[in-house]
């Protein structure tokens, strides 16, 4: 799988690079519409999460937090201390945060691969930001959307059994007294690590919009391209369908939601390089989720919004 991921990647530069040169003025529009997204809306709600969560992390301080989460979520969704308050941290931070603060628990030894599978399947959520601010849409609506896109991995995750301990205040303390590294040392890979997931976020998303505008020369069904276009990158394929009216929108932008779109699948995936998880199990997971969105979004349109 990876190296079927890795000859996609190859794909998608070779034509873009392509399609650049021969569409110059079109993609300059294009870019500078996605730079503004990314300044605009995921920067502001994103980094701060990646840099203060990573620094946390190092320091030892998530520790602390895991401490009193834990008698909550580890019993509801029996998960360990560490993967309860990664579960929770979850809710806030969005992807492809999530899967940046997976892979340096695993690093740091608080996650086995089982575990940090199971968490990729359950913690994958867009950030609150982005659906109550960025996608402006009157609350009620928000708020139905946020339900539809959260409550099936909420499910999955109470259906979960593993076993679990809780951590004690003495184990927790410990980690605090022994950082992993100095807080300079920790504040110069969180800073580092972020600004390049980054990188790798500003990078796709420019690559699937140009995918998607190309589209656009054979498909001259406007609806219909904003759906795919959805597919590949959620984002802006979410506020561009919330243009139309039609009832299918608000379940579609749910999907999106869940499933997270092409161009954040191949995000987590290079955050992940070097993790020997299976691709193939998180995109299987991501389909799932973002049907049972999709569903659960027409149910609560047609009782709640019609």
């Amino acid at each position: 799988m990876k190296k079927a991921n890795y000859y996609f990647t190859l794909c998608l530069v070779l034509f873009t690079t392509i399609f650049s040169f021969m569409n110059m003025f079109q993609i300059v529009k294009v870019s500078t519409n996605v730079i503004q997204i990314v300044l605009t809306n995921l920067l502001p709600s994103l980094l701060p999460f990646m840099i203060l969560i990573s620094l946390c992390l190092s320091l030892g301080l998530f520790q602390l937090f895991s401490y009193f989460i834990q008698f909550l979520f580890s019993p509801l969704f029996h998960l360990t201390p560490h993967m309860a308050s990664l579960y929770f941290v979850s809710f806030f931070c969005g992807y492809p945060t999530n899967a940046k603060i997976i892979k340096e628990s695993y690093q740091l030894g608080y996650l086995n691969i089982n575990q940090l599978q199971h968490l990729l399947s359950i913690a994958s959520f867009s950030s609150l930001s982005f659906i109550f601010v960025s996608l402006h849409l009157p609350f009620q609506i928000a708020i139905t959307i946020y339900i539809s896109h959260i409550l099936p991995s909420i499910l999955k995750a109470f259906l979960h059994h593993d076993s679990y301990q809780f951590l004690s205040f003495e184990e927790t303390l410990y980690e605090l007294k022994n950082p992993h590294i100095s807080f300079v040392e920790a504040l110069k890979q969180s800073i580092t690590s972020s600004l390049t997931a980054f990188i790798f976020i500003l990078g796709y998303m420019l690559v699937f919009q140009f995918v998607g505008y190309s589209l656009g020369t054979i498909i001259h069904n406007h609806f219909l391209l904003t759906i795919i276009q959805g597919f590949l990158e959620f984002s802006s394929g979410s506020i561009q369908l919330l243009q139309y009216h039609h009832f299918l929108v608000y379940p579609f932008v749910s999907f999106y939601l869940s499933f997270s779109g092409l161009s954040v699948l191949m995000q987590v995936d290079n955050i992940l390089e070097g993790i020997p998880y299976s691709f193939s199990i998180y995109f299987k997971d991501r389909i799932v989720h973002g049907i049972c969105s999709f569903l659960l979004c027409c149910i609560l349109q047609y009782f709640f919004l019609l």
